[in-house]
């Protein structure tokens, strides 16, 4: 399997991506610096593939989720709907979707909504991500691209 099916296979498996590489490789009773050599040849020995299917349960490696991206409301506790976008995939994270008005402030029905701390994404001119909570340490030099591509799904929806 090649590099992006294992991590993907190993996480699921793992249930988290931090720390992902040591794990699997006590998983798999391998040093580490095994599990990154896999990883930078992109491709795992056929022994891999077996043993990770049979810990996973699956004659077929297909690791959950198998979509990207999730976008959905909630609902608070007033009744109010709150529209996110989940990143499925390491690096996971959550971020609030938030109309904004002429001015370039959150709408009315968006309230309350923090677009004054943390991370807030511009997606256009009448979209923000914002109230960002990141599961996964992001990779130095990927938030950019992750908030971009959370965009573009949006876009796609």
């Amino acid at each position: 399997m090649t590099s992006d099916e294992f991590s993907s296979a190993a996480i699921a498996l793992l249930r988290s991506a931090v720390g992902w590489q040591t794990a699997i490789s006590k998983t798999l009773a391998v040093e580490s610096r095994t599990v990154r050599r896999w990883l930078k040849d992109n491709e795992t020995p056929p022994w891999v593939d077996a043993r990770l299917a049979e810990l996973i349960g699956a004659r077929e490696i297909s690791p959950w989720p198998r979509d990207e991206w999730l976008i959905g409301d909630s609902v608070a506790e007033d009744g109010r709907a709150r529209e996110y976008i989940v990143h499925l995939m390491p690096p996971r994270f959550v971020a609030r979707i938030v109309s904004l008005d002429e001015n370039g402030l959150p709408d009315a029905s968006e309230q309350p909504a923090d677009v004054l701390s943390g991370v807030v994404y511009g997606a256009n001119s009448e979209t923000v991500l914002c109230e960002i909570d990141w599961i996964d340490e992001v990779p130095a030099g990927q938030m950019t691209a992750l908030l971009e591509a959370a965009c573009d799904a949006i876009d796609r929806a």
